[in-house]
């Protein structure tokens, strides 16, 4: 597993989290999750990604990395992938 699986691991488990808590915070019903998911994934791939919400600052948390994109794409693009905290 790279570090970007790891972090899109995470991202996804913490997004899930956040909307099932926080559906208010978000345009789009869960139904759509799937969707959603792949745009942020290709966000991630092509560094397009933002660093506002609670999923990134929650997946930077488990990662034990600062959240500026600085310090993610440093992440994302180092391999092997780090151990994470399971959540």
């Amino acid at each position: 597993m790279t570090n970007f699986d790891a972090f899109i691991k995470v991202y996804i488990e913490e997004l899930e989290a956040v909307v099932r808590k926080h559906p208010e915070e978000y345009r789009w019903p869960i139904e759509n999750f799937q969707r959603i998911i792949e745009k942020m994934i290709e966000g991630f791939r092509t560094k397009t990604y933002s660093l506002e919400g609670r999923a990134i600052r929650a997946t930077c948390k488990r990662l034990d990395i600062h959240q500026t994109y600085k310090d993610i794409n440093a992440f994302l693009d180092k391999n092997p992938a780090v151990l994470y905290k399971a959540g």
